[in-house]
């Protein structure tokens, strides 16, 4: 820029001097007025290329001036866009981090709320289901006391012949009969069954004797409902949500079967 201000005033001081050389020679009467460079008017254009000359170094001036402002309010500019990414990654990544231990604290299932039912269960009613149970046939004894149901199966096969002289199964079929499968299904599936089928009954008890070990379940409503995380008397097998919600799902599912087995169920 300032190379190029030297040039045009270089210009313009040699227009300049060829002007004051030209009005000598108009003063002067020996020159020949005829020629081109004499004449008035190449005078007057001369003096008009002059005058657009300098207002153009003019105009450069400012122009210089006002890129030189310009550059400082870019650099501006661009730091505030930094100062804003930074800010915006900053606040992203602490969200991140809130995220989990929001998440951690959300519980997988709600309590469900139990009202204790104050209304006596009846008992023919609760032995005319109870009779109807997964091994019934071994069953020594059944009662519900204070909306508590109780069911008690025989110790051992002598003990269930005593008591059944007349029946024809072999003590291999009755041991047969309760493998650990079965032990399972019979404690798991039947007191869910009992509480669904029998509103008011609050709590059940089955013990089951079998190859010297003891396997009971003491097994509450409202202990069974949050573990579930939905009310057992909820179901019903017409709509056959009692199969889809728990026959399938925990009596015949090995893995969810087991886990209802571990947390509800003692051996001894």
């Amino acid at each position: 820029m300032v190379g190029r201000e030297k040039r045009k005033s270089k210009q313009g001081t040699a227009i300049l001097s060829y002007i004051k050389k030209g009005a000598k020679c108009m003063s002067n009467p020996q020159i020949d007025t005829k020629k081109w460079y004499n004449k008035w008017w190449v005078l007057l254009i001369i003096l008009f290329i002059v005058a657009m000359l300098s207002n153009a170094v003019k105009k450069d001036e400012p122009t210089a001036t006002q890129q030189s402002q310009s550059e400082p309010k870019q650099d501006a500019k661009e730091e505030s866009k930094e100062v804003v990414k930074q800010e915006s990654k900053k606040t992203s990544k602490e969200e991140a981090k809130k995220t989990p231990v929001e998440a951690e604290a959300i519980p997988q299932k709600e309590e469900v709320k139990e009202t204790v039912s104050t209304k006596s269960v009846d008992q023919t009613a609760f032995k005319q289901y109870a009779s109807n149970i997964k091994g019934s046939t071994f069953v020594e004894s059944m009662s519900v006391k204070d909306n508590k149901g109780s069911i008690d199966f025989y110790g051992t096969y002598s003990e269930y012949k005593k008591g059944n002289p007349s029946s024809l199964i072999k003590k291999e079929e009755y041991e047969d009969y309760f493998s650990t499968k079965d032990i399972q299904k019979i404690l798991v599936g039947e007191s869910a069954r009992l509480l669904r089928q029998i509103p008011d009954l609050n709590a059940i008890s089955i013990v089951l004797p079998f190859d010297g070990k003891t396997y009971s379940i003491d097994l509450d409503r409202s202990s069974l409902n949050n573990f579930l995380g939905y009310k057992i008397e909820s179901l019903s097998t017409e709509d056959r949500t009692w199969n889809d919600k728990f026959s399938d799902p925990y009596i015949y599912d090995n893995s969810n079967r087991q886990r209802f087995f571990d947390t509800f169920v003692k051996i001894n």
